[in-house]
């Protein structure tokens, strides 16, 4: 008899050192006022340091009626890192001090994000490596650099950085980066950079770590930085539980947990079988499976339930053997509960989990509940 195994496996598709200096230029009438060099000190301090002072010809004032970026100022207020699963988000604010309002664009801001990384988690990044990825004006606010070149698609690494910027009272862009932000006198203006990890496997989960050197421009304006990314933050896991069940496949009379629960009819077509829809993991963690099942008195056939590991790339798929299981559920008429643990492969990007009644006579039910996932602690391989 052919279950739904074969037929489910066959058609899945469905301290920080701060170092400012001046970019110098010797041509007449651009000259560049700045020098500080601030200490190291902890990312969290505010900070009152000059970025950049950019003027007009020895001995003129500024015109008060320019909006050029080119003769504004701005003032570092603070420097702040966070990590973000296995990417890294350095916030930088800036006060705009200038005594005239400016405009930004996209295209005249920029950033070159460099500096050797590694993890150790991930053998390909053992040895330290160099990044180097530019963002220009002309580069719709993101750019893209190679760490690991291969024309294995799963074995290539890259890093992505993207550039956002808003003003202090207004949102942070999602997806217009060509948007102008207007800064009037003493507004403050907030310049993000996410660093993102590119790695089929590990990219999600695993930041590359090292003290990069970022060069930010603003104009003719210039900030250089150096921000420690060398440690992780804690060990990123997938952001995911699985959701509820449709409504036509839950049954409010039987549960565990209120309101209902996840129902398993073999007399009526379809509804012999229900798959969760396929969650990712992170590979080698342990975790453990949880779940209530109930079966009806008089059911026939076997009731089952099935875990089974894919390994996912941008452009294949394929089962992982090792690391599936299927479990007989076998007590009748009362909820029973089932804890398994369970440890995803080496090379597991994703799970899915189903149940079925596999019918002899098109007579039973079954009732699921409370289905849960978790990783234990941290144990990773």
């Amino acid at each position: 008899m052919v279950t739904d195994n074969f037929k489910v496996d066959m058609a899945r598709s469905a301290g920080c050192e701060y170092r400012f200096r001046p970019r110098v230029r010797n041509q007449v009438g651009h000259g560049f006022v700045a020098s500080l060099i601030v200490g190291a000190v902890p990312a969290s301090y505010l900070m009152a340091a000059l970025l950049l002072l950019t003027g007009s010809r020895a001995g003129e004032v500024p015109s008060r009626q320019t909006s050029n970026l080119a003769s504004a100022r701005f003032v570092l207020i603070r420097r702040s890192v966070a990590q973000d699963q296995g990417a890294w988000i350095i916030d930088y604010q800036l006060r705009h001090t200038s005594p005239t309002g400016v405009i930004l664009s996209h295209s005249e801001i920029g950033s070159v994000v460099e500096g050797w990384v590694s993890n150790s988690r991930v053998a390909s990044h053992a040895v330290p490596r160099l990044s180097r990825v530019t963002v220009s004006g002309t580069s719709a606010a993101s750019g893209t650099g190679d760490v690991i070149v291969s024309s294995d698609e799963s074995q290539r690494c890259r890093e992505r950085v993207v550039i956002s910027v808003w003003a202090d009272d207004g949102p942070l862009p999602e997806s217009d980066p060509a948007s102008l932000v207007s800064l009037a006198p003493g507004a403050v203006v907030h310049l993000r950079l996410r660093l993102e990890h590119q790695h089929v496997l590990y990219g999600d989960y695993d930041p590359l770590l090292g003290v990069r050197t970022v060069v930010l421009t603003l104009g003719s304006s210039s900030l250089r930085d150096q921000v420690a990314l060398d440690r992780e933050h804690y060990l990123a896991q997938p952001k995911y539980s699985w959701p509820e069940p449709p409504d036509d496949r839950r049954d409010t009379r039987h549960f565990v947990s209120s309101p209902d629960s996840l129902h398993l009819e073999a007399h009526i077509p379809g509804h012999q079988y229900y798959r969760y829809p396929e969650r990712p993991v992170r590979y080698g963690t342990k975790m453990r499976l949880r779940f209530w099942y109930l079966i009806a008195a008089g059911t026939e056939g076997e009731c089952r339930a099935r875990l089974a590991q894919y390994k996912d790339t941008p452009t294949s798929w394929r089962v992982l053997s090792q690391g599936g299981f299927e479990q007989v559920l076998e007590t009748v008429g009362r909820w029973t509960k089932v804890e398994r643990v369970v440890r995803a492969e080496s090379e597991a990007t994703t799970v899915a989990l189903d149940f079925r009644i596999v019918p002899e006579t098109n007579v039973g039910e079954m009732w699921i509940d409370d289905v849960s996932l978790e990783p234990i602690g941290s144990s990773t391989t």
